[in-house]
């Protein structure tokens, strides 16, 4: 039967190879040229071609084209069985598969999947609530060339499957394990044989201390992406270990580690050169003079989201405008020392004004209509955020949504309070009563 997504709710795969029918019209164009055309179509795609015809099937489902598969829109239908059949169809041909948010899948398929799909490079099992560390154990025996694996919110996964990991795929360079039960012992086991990794993902692993960062920053020296958002234990010294070992770090989130201070910001600033993305939400500590070293060191700057960052005021935005000349992107929502005169220098700068894209200044109670008015000279902006900001007025948002239509302004303002003489007093019957 073609493979396809059936009332049942069920997608279904053959395991016989492709057969061409000769007496379609599709033969009419040189078989490399439509396999082609189907390599540019998604699963859903495939699928439906799978229907018309028999030569139309053999074609959409041959394994070429499914070398990148993402199922994420099938979800629910995704079973055991749906997995194993397009192991043993597509086997030696998928690189990439994506099982995001299919919460039937079980190790067994897993097992199967990974014995006949050898050369698969990246594979996302993010939300498959049912799969343990076996499933990491079947991927450690038989995919060597794994080098992208997202287990993100598998509540099962332990340490184990860190220990299972780094025996068997040495070539990883991505790995996301938040929310999953990893503690320092397997950190210390994935970074020390994995030692290619670019971008690991430990978000709200909340046993993890100074002693995990240890490991990453004296094992992963190719570093480019941490994410940490969560893990309120960590300390200025732990985040200064990994900045001063891994050069090339780019991205980093702490939102959340309360414990943070400036000194983060300084080394970041000293050490990384190549830094671009920083997500801060809650750093409570940060000054205007951590944000000033960072400005200075890392001038490659693009995004930013310093939400509740408190202590922050205009001063930030000046050494942001004279210093970050790539700036798209940037939070600023509950910073409520901002004024206008901060927008003034932000937009002032020699390039953010053709740069910035994104800026949020939600409750930001000294922002007014003067800033909105100062937002219009910035060509590449295309989202205004200015929720509860209580100067702002409804002409100025009118007036900037007149003059720049391309920009996208979300606001809220809360509803009237009727006048003392518009409220009626309460009738002693109700007004059926009058009308009968």
């Amino acid at each position: 039967m073609a493979a396809k997504h059936a009332a049942n709710g069920r997608i279904h795969f053959p395991v016989e190879a492709p057969i061409l029918d000769g007496g379609s019209p599709i033969q009419r164009l040189p078989q490399d040229l439509i396999l082609k055309i189907y390599s540019f179509l998604d699963v859903v795609s495939l699928c439906r071609c799978a229907q018309v015809s028999k030569a139309w099937h053999d074609l959409a489902l041959y394994g070429h084209n499914w070398q990148h598969v993402d199922l994420f829109e099938f979800q629910v239908a995704i079973e055991g069985t749906v997995v194993e059949r397009m192991s043993k169809q597509c086997g030696g041909f998928l690189r990439t598969l994506s099982l995001r948010d299919c919460e039937h899948v079980e190790d067994d398929a897993l097992r199967t999947f990974a014995e006949y799909c050898h050369y698969i490079e990246k594979l996302v099992l993010s939300k498959c609530y049912k799969i343990t560390d076996r499933t990491a154990e079947s991927l450690s025996r038989n995919c060597p060339n794994l080098r992208h694996l997202d287990l993100s919110s598998c509540r099962n996964i332990t340490n184990t499957t860190c220990s299972y990991i780094s025996e068997g795929c040495p070539e990883l360079e991505h790995v996301d394990l938040s929310y999953c039960s990893i503690t320092v012992e397997g950190v210390k086991v994935l970074t020390s044989r994995c030692q290619r990794l670019k971008s690991i993902n430990v978000k709200h692993c909340v046993e993890l201390g100074d002693e995990a960062l240890q490991h990453i920053g004296e094992n992963c020296p190719d570093l480019e992406t941490l994410n940490v958002q969560g893990c309120k234990q960590l300390t200025d010294a732990g985040l200064a270990l990994v900045c001063e070992n891994c050069s090339t770090l780019q991205r980093l989130s702490i939102s959340g580690c309360e414990g943070i201070t400036d000194a983060t910001l300084k080394k970041l600033g000293a050490c990384c050169k190549k830094f671009r993305v920083l997500e801060a939400v809650g750093c409570s500590h940060f000054t205007d003079a951590g944000f000033q070293a960072l400005a200075n060191g890392c001038n490659n700057l693009q995004r930013m989201d310093l939400e509740e960052c408190v202590l922050i005021s205009d001063t930030t935005l000046v050494h942001l405008s004279l210093n970050c000349p790539n700036l798209q992107r940037l939070v600023l929502s509950h910073c409520e020392r901002i004024t206008d005169i901060g927008i003034r220098h932000l937009v002032s700068g020699a390039t953010v004004s053709e740069t910035l894209q994104v800026l949020e200044l939600d409750n930001c109670p000294l922002i007014t209509d003067q800033s909105l008015d100062l937002l219009r000279s910035c060509n590449a902006l295309r989202r205004l955020e200015i929720f509860d900001c209580q100067m702002v007025s409804r002409s100025g948002i009118h007036k900037l949504e007149r003059l720049r239509p391309d920009v996208k302004v979300h606001a809220f303002f809360p509803p009237h309070t009727p006048p003392p003489q518009s409220i009626q007093h309460r009738r002693n019957i109700c007004r059926c009563c009058t009308l009968v």
